[in-house]
C-alpha cells in the first residue's frame, strides 16, 4: 500500500500472517527487504482468528515500532488508502480515536455488495449501538460500530488496552466491538470521517450469520461487564 504521509507522520506497515498458503509471507518479505524498517512481518504459528491477529499487530506496533498511532486496515481492497490520511489528520487535530464510518454523510457502501448484505450490516450496527450505548450520548455519536478502519492514539489509549489473547471476548470479528467500547470508556476524544466502503477484490468474505451472532454476543458481554452498567442492573 503506497500512501503519502501527512505532516510529519511516517507510515509503517505491519502485516500479520496466520501461516497462510497464498504466498503472503514471500511478498511481504520481499517488500521488507526493499523498504527496511517501513514494512514488518509478524508470523502467527497458526491462524487463531482476526482478533488474535490484531492483538499481535497492536503489540508489535506499540512495542517494536514505537508507534504514536495505530491504524486498523483490511488488506482486501475494501478500505481506500486515502482514508488513512483523513484518520491521521484528525489525530493531529487532537482526537484520540478516529473511525471511518459508512453511516455518515459522504460515506456508504458499494452497490456490488448487494441489498441484503447492506441491510444486514445496517441492522446489525443499529442493534450493536443499542446494546452498547443506549441511552447515553455515544448512541448517537457512534454510527458504524462494526467498521474495520480506524486510528487509535497509542499514549493513554491503545497502550492501555488489555492485549492479552486470553482477555479477548472473541478471537473473531467481535474484537472490534470490545475495543471500540473499551477505548471510548477510557475517555478517548472520538471523531468519525466518511468511508466509501468498496466491494472485495481479493479473497473470500467471512461475512456469515455466526459472525453476526458472535458480534452481538460480544456487545452483550462487554456491556454487562461494565461496572456502571452492572450497578444499574443491580439496583434497577
Amino acid at each position: 500500500v503506497a500512501v503519502s504521509a501527512p505532516n510529519n507522520w511516517q507510515i509503517i506497515i505491519v502485516v500479520v500472517d496466520g501461516n497462510s498458503s497464498d504466498g503472503t509471507i514471500n511478498i511481504v518479505e520481499k517488500m521488507a527487504a526493499k523498504q527496511p524498517g517501513l514494512v514488518h512481518l509478524v508470523k502467527e504459528s497458526r491462524p487463531s482468528g482476526i482478533g488474535s491477529a490484531y492483538c499481535l499487530g497492536f503489540k508489535y506496533a506499540i512495542d517494536k515500532t514505537k508507534a504514536d498511532a495505530v491504524v486498523e486496515f483490511d488488506g482486501d481492497f475494501q478500505h481506500p488508502t486515502s482514508c488513512i490520511l483523513g484518520l491521521l489528520a484528525e489525530i493531529d487535530n487532537g482526537y484520540d480515536y478516529v473511525v471511518a464510518s459508512r453511516a455518515i454523510k459522504g460515506g456508504g457502501e458499494s452497490a456490488e455488495r448487494g441489498m441484503f448484505r447492506s441491510l444486514l450490516t445496517k441492522f446489525g450496527g443499529f442493534l450493536a449501538r443499542v446494546i452498547l450505548f443506549f441511552p447515553g450520548k455515544n448512541f448517537r455519536k457512534v454510527t458504524d460500530p462494526t467498521t474495520g478502519l480506524k486510528a487509535t492514539r497509542v499514549k493513554g489509549f491503545a497502550d492501555r488496552l488489555d492485549l492479552k489473547l486470553a482477555s479477548l471476548k472473541s478471537k473473531r470479528f467481535g474484537y472490534k466491538i470490545q475495543w471500540l467500547y473499551e477505548t471510548i470508556q477510557l475517555g478517548a476524544r472520538y471523531k468519525e470521517i466518511p468511508l466509501k466502503f468498496e466491494n472485495r477484490r481479493a479473497g473470500m468474505s467471512k461475512f456469515s450469520w455466526p459472525v453476526i451472532i458472535d458480534i452481538l454476543r460480544v456487545c452483550i458481554v462487554v456491556r454487562l461487564n461494565d461496572q456502571s452498567t452492572s450497578r444499574f442492573l443491580k439496583y434497577a
